[in-house]
């Protein structure tokens, strides 16, 4: 059933009073919303202003009243940041702290460049934005997981080739696709150690002569570890071009499981249907139902290629240095993942499969010949590629009689037999129609992976057991991240307090 107000069914009429769900409304919504990567970072390098200035503090570089000093302006340029944009880049902000603090506002660059503090706020951004697009992927393949839970037993045909192959279950198919996410969540995982190390200290390049704590001010910012050498602090370009990277692969695949989805909810396949909430209409057409939401995400994807190409771009044969010629990863393009990860995790949730109708194409188009061919295999001892050209006969006799898989018989077999080998086969009528039962087809598939509900089972208890783990992990990010600004409000707080 729907998850949707007042919607019983998943009913294939386009939408007309149904509202968008909230998932689905985030994907028209994220554009407008967006922000420049100047304005995301800013809140990031106001964070680190403090942190910097606790360090020079602790290091003896600058009095403790001086860094009091520095920090109250802070508070003060920050609040008028707020409402003036012109503020958020460095140099005008800098001098608006001396407006404020007097001229000791100047020491708070002391032991730092621009080069070091830009590079560390796109880290602590970027770290950020990849909790967050973890987070939605974990959910996503919860959902996925969730929902094959409910279909262990619903038989349909999987394509290769978009060529009807063989007999699976949809809860077989959806865990295919959880393992996928699984891999993407591995990949953001791993990346996430390379972002979160911090680059400052290397100043313009080649680090400072101030006696400064790199390590101290790593640990107030939530940093796990450094970016050591002082040039790559600076130069350092790779774990963007990687998270760029890691979006496009993975929304490529959700790009497919959004195609595959709008394939089975075309008015010839009516294999499911999508919730009327995840769904458009038609503004002349009132028969109608558009597949908006995989549309949009399936647009998503192809908007990940742009940074990704862009980056890499810009940085091929460019000097192992800092240079302002390198392309950043902005926000929309991300917030745009997300609300498609988001809208995909709807459109799974209240997906409603048409299980009868899965079921026969299943048992009538012919993806049960492998089994059919097998048999043959295993009862009489004939070599494979004797037998596949016998039923490869039984296929063709039975399109030319008008004959669905199901209705061949043991006599249309013989046949084939007879033309292909030149005698009968020692087979019974109860080996061909168990050959040709789509159920049965499944449950002999019990192995590692298969798609038999008792493999598929193990599958989701596995999955299962590497979700509590993955959110396990995003937690204790989280919370060292969180450790780490409560640690530096208290340090600013007793300095202020003097």
């Amino acid at each position: 059933m729907s998850n949707s107000p007042g919607v019983k069914d998943a009913t294939r009429i386009g939408r007309s009073s149904v509202a968008k769900a909230p998932e689905f409304q985030e994907l028209y919504d994220f554009d407008a919303a967006a922000k420049t990567l100047v304005d995301a970072t800013f809140p990031y390098e106001s964070h680190l202003h403090r942190a910097h200035v606790v360090m020079l503090a602790e290091c003896g570089i600058i009095r403790r009243d001086e860094a009091s000093q520095i920090l109250r302006g802070l508070e003060a340029v920050d609040a008028d940041a707020a409402g003036n944009p012109s503020l958020r880049t460095y140099l005008p902000y800098e001098a608006a702290l001396k407006k404020t603090a007097g001229a000791v506002g100047g020491k708070m660059h002391l032991g730092r460049s621009r080069n070091d503090l830009a590079n560390t706020v796109k880290r602590m951004l970027l770290r950020d934005e990849l909790n967050r697009t973890i987070e939605a992927v974990i959910a996503l393949r919860a959902t996925v997981v969730a929902k094959a839970a409910e279909h262990l037993d619903t038989v349909m045909v999987v394509y290769t080739q978009r060529k009807e192959a063989q007999p699976i279950t949809l809860g077989h198919y959806l865990m295919a696709y959880a393992e996928s996410l699984g891999k993407s969540l591995d990949r953001y995982e791993q990346l996430y150690a390379r972002i979160n190390q911090c680059p400052l200290g290397a100043a313009a390049t080649a680090g400072t002569g101030w006696p400064i704590d790199r390590e101290r001010t790593a640990a107030l910012l939530g940093f796990d570890s450094l970016v050591v050498n002082t040039i790559e602090g600076v130069a350092g370009w790779d774990h963007i071009a990687e998270f760029a990277a890691d979006n496009a692969i993975y929304m490529s695949s959700l790009s497919r499981l959004a195609s595959e989805i709008q394939l089975w909810s075309t008015d010839e396949y009516r294999v499911a249907e999508l919730d009327p909430a995840f769904a458009g209409t038609s503004s002349i057409m009132p028969q109608k139902k558009n597949p908006d939401s995989l549309e949009r995400t399936r647009q998503a994807a192809a908007a990940t290629m742009g940074p990704l190409v862009a980056i890499l771009t810009s940085l091929n044969a460019i000097e192992y240095q800092y240079s302002a010629a390198r392309v950043g990863l902005e926000p929309r393009s991300i917030d745009g993942m997300i609300a498609a990860t988001h809208a995909m995790t709807g459109v799974v949730r209240t997906l409603q499969p048409n299980a009868e109708q899965m079921l026969r194409y299943a048992a009538e188009n012919f993806a049960t010949m492998t089994d059919l061919t097998d048999m043959l295999v295993r009862v009489t001892g004939i070599d494979y590629r004797e037998a596949h050209e016998v039923i490869a006969r039984v296929v063709n006799a039975a399109l030319d009689e008008r004959r669905t898989a199901n209705e061949i018989d043991l006599e249309l077999v013989q046949k084939a037999a007879h033309a292909q080998l030149g005698h009968a086969l020692d087979i019974s009528a109860t080996d061909v129609q168990d050959a040709l039962d789509p159920v049965r087809n499944v449950a002999r598939r019990e192995g590692i992976g298969g798609p038999a509900p008792v493999a598929v089972k193990r599958m989701i208890d596995a999955t299962r057991e590497e979700l509590a783990q993955q959110q396990q992990r995003l937690a204790a990010r989280l919370r060292k991240l969180d450790d780490a600004s409560q640690e530096l409000s208290r340090v600013v707080s007793e300095l202020t307090a003097r």
